[in-house]
């Protein structure tokens, strides 16, 4: 007797498997069909990287029956078992392709794949039992559509054999238990959408494909699945819409200086791993317990332009989405990992981009971290360099990536081959756990009393020694560098005012042309340094953005992020702790921080509203993707 009949779990397996893999590139098909006025072209990429969804969706839904299938016992054989498995592949995959032919008629309106902030959309629709029978007289041929998949499931169910062939010896029983494992494990590669990593999210699907195909990459089941009671938003009603767009407009327009002002041609906007303001002997607030470890930052600092900077998050992956992209996380997960990361965004790069400029990243991370690729994707950057484009495997420092001394020296010549204009975008990353300053400097850089500052005298070295060879570029003189940080660090540190320093970031404008320099105390966020970077250069453009120009005097200046279901709120020298119904505190963080009252706060309604306003116009515009 054969080993594996065709009729053994392994066959029926995989047949089932086929069978809805062609069933779920049909409904792709259909989608497309109906709605291909809205996408360019069902292009190859777009073929493929659906195909990687449709299979992670498959194995997620379908893990329980095959599972089931791969069991070696005979009771996978018996009637009870073989009618659970129908029943379950059947109604389990029907729902699934139902949900792809409802969206089939829902894109038009929503223009993205269902989210799992439908039901919420559905609680809030007093009337959406009376529009269900709307729908369905109106695309009634959805409905006939839907019966022949049906069909087929049942037909797949009922003629891709029963298992068959459970033949088990004791001598055998090591074999078919590892090659069960094997099989376990390719459904685990499939459930995570490849190899990669980190598995497969909705935001990779714009960033492959574009954010205007990215509904067509996707399919609506995995779409659900990924984002069911995780990261949807509510829609809020604080104020009426038209009210909430007077108090706060998300839409920047900048009309650039006279033409015969002289503005810096290149941008360099360098984001430092982990380093607060704390660490700088210039930017922090007394008594400096931790400064004294970025002599080049501040000599720097001292030349340029300086603002009181705040992060509008605590992590790499929030940082870029704020800093590039002008969108800040406030939800409990970031927002380039979001089901919003594929909204059509009028990001200020892609701006960039229109006036001739070349866009670049470095990071010297591995290639795929983050989802750092992905996300500049989708911002508009149109080159991204990472640490497999990086020439020399021996700067890698075992962990994370190439050694920020070796890596910046790296970006400042490849900057050399670049013709004007241009804008990089240059992250560090030494300055993280596990905190290892490489050989030959501890000896060298000040020693501080935990690891985090060692590393940050590290990168504050490899900082000095990038501008020391940018110095003998063509393109120094002509550039405006802006250094911040993604967000804080205080690893090993004791007595970190929480309030006043968790958030607390650099914030620098240096142009090596520019007679003028100050440090101001006006907040400035990490959302603004787009708004401000068009300002400063004198750069023509309109696009979305939560920030505004650190040299607009007229704006209301803030600072807002988001941590655990709450808001913290950063006006003046104010900061509002909000829950999204009530402030539950206020805090004043000019000369010691203490609690205060609404009356101790000067326009205390208008600042209410506006933070209000902020945080409705992210949300509600998230779920309608109109900013």
């Amino acid at each position: 007797m054969k080993r594996y009949p065709p009729t053994s779990p392994l066959i029926v397996l995989i047949g089932r498997f086929l069978v809805l893999m062609a069933l779920f590139l049909l409904t792709r098909f259909i989608f497309y069909w109906f709605n291909h006025d809205a996408f360019q072209a069902f292009t190859s990429p777009i073929f493929w990287q659906g195909l990687r969804f449709d299979t992670a969706a498959i194995c997620l839904l379908n893990a329980p029956y095959f599972l089931l299938l791969l069991l070696p016992f005979p009771f996978v054989e018996s009637k009870t078992a073989r009618t659970i498995g129908n029943v379950y592949f059947i109604l389990v995959n029907s729902i699934a392709l139902l949900t792809n032919l409802i969206d089939t008629c829902y894109y038009p309106f929503s223009m993205r794949r269902m989210t799992g902030d439908i039901f919420s959309f559905i609680g809030e629709t007093n009337n959406f039992g009376e529009l269900v029978p709307i729908f369905i007289k109106q695309y009634w041929y959805i409905g006939v559509i839907w019966l022949g998949l049906i069909a087929l499931l049942y037909l797949a169910a009922l003629f891709i054999g029963k298992p068959n062939g459970h033949k088990f010896t004791i001598d055998g029983w090591g074999k078919h238990l590892v090659f069960r494992a094997f099989c376990i494990f390719l459904i685990i590669i499939g459930m995570r959408g490849g190899l990669q990593m980190r598995p497969l999210n909705i935001s990779y699907a714009g960033s492959v494909a574009g954010v205007e195909n990215a509904a067509l990459v996707l399919n609506t089941p995995y779409s659900l699945l990924s984002t069911i009671g995780t990261d949807g938003v509510k829609r809020l009603h604080y104020f009426s819409d038209e009210e909430c767009a007077k108090i706060f407009d998300t839409r920047r327009h900048f009309d650039g200086f006279p033409a015969d002002s002289v503005r810096p041609a290149n941008i360099v906007l360098i984001i430092l791993e982990g380093i607060s303001s704390e660490y700088s002997g210039y930017l922090a607030d007394e008594p400096k317990a931790l400064a004294g470890f970025t002599p080049f930052l501040d000599s720097l600092a001292q030349n340029a332009i300086v603002f009181r900077g705040y992060a509008n998050g605590q992590q790499s992956i929030e940082a870029l989405s704020s800093i590039l992209g002008g969108i800040p996380s406030l939800m409990d997960k970031p927002f380039s990992q979001s089901p919003y990361a594929v909204n059509d965004i009028h990001y200020a790069v892609k701006e960039l981009s229109k006036k001739g400029m070349r866009t670049m990243f470095f990071h010297g991370g591995k290639n795929g971290t983050m989802g750092f690729d992905r996300y500049c994707r989708i911002a508009g950057i149109s080159s991204y360099y990472g640490m497999d484009d990086y020439p020399d495997e021996k700067d890698y420092d075992g962990t994370w990536g190439i050694k920020d001394m070796p890596y910046l020296q790296y970006v400042a010549n490849e900057l050399n081959n670049e013709p004007d204009p241009f804008f990089a975008t240059i992250f560090t990353l030494s300055s993280h756990h596990p905190f290892v300053v490489p050989d030959g400097y501890d000896t060298i850089l000040p020693k501080g009393q935990t690891p985090m500052q060692d590393c940050v005298a590290y990168t504050d070295e490899a900082l000095r020694q990038f501008f020391h060879t940018a110095k003998n570029s063509y393109w120094y003189e002509n550039t405006l560098f802006v250094i911040t940080t993604d967000h804080t660090n205080f690893y090993g540190a004791e007595n970190v005012g929480y309030l006043e320093h968790r958030y607390s970031v650099p914030m620098i404008f240096y142009w090596p042309k520019n007679s003028v320099s100050y440090r101001s105390d006006r907040i400035v966020q990490q959302v603004d340094v787009m708004p401000s970077i068009f300002d400063f250069c004198n750069l023509q453009g309109t696009f979305t953005s939560f920030g505004h120009s650190a040299f607009d005097d007229k704006a209301t200046h803030f600072a807002i992020n988001y941590l655990s279901g709450n808001y913290h709120f950063y006006t003046s020298h104010f900061l509002f702790e909000f829950n999204g119904k009530e402030i539950t505190h206020i805090w004043d963080l000019q000369g010691g921080t203490h609690e205060v009252g609404s009356d101790d706060v000067p326009d205390f309604s208008e600042r209410e509203q506006l933070m209000k306003a902020v945080i409705q116009r992210y949300n509600n515009g998230l779920r309608s993707g109109d900013w």
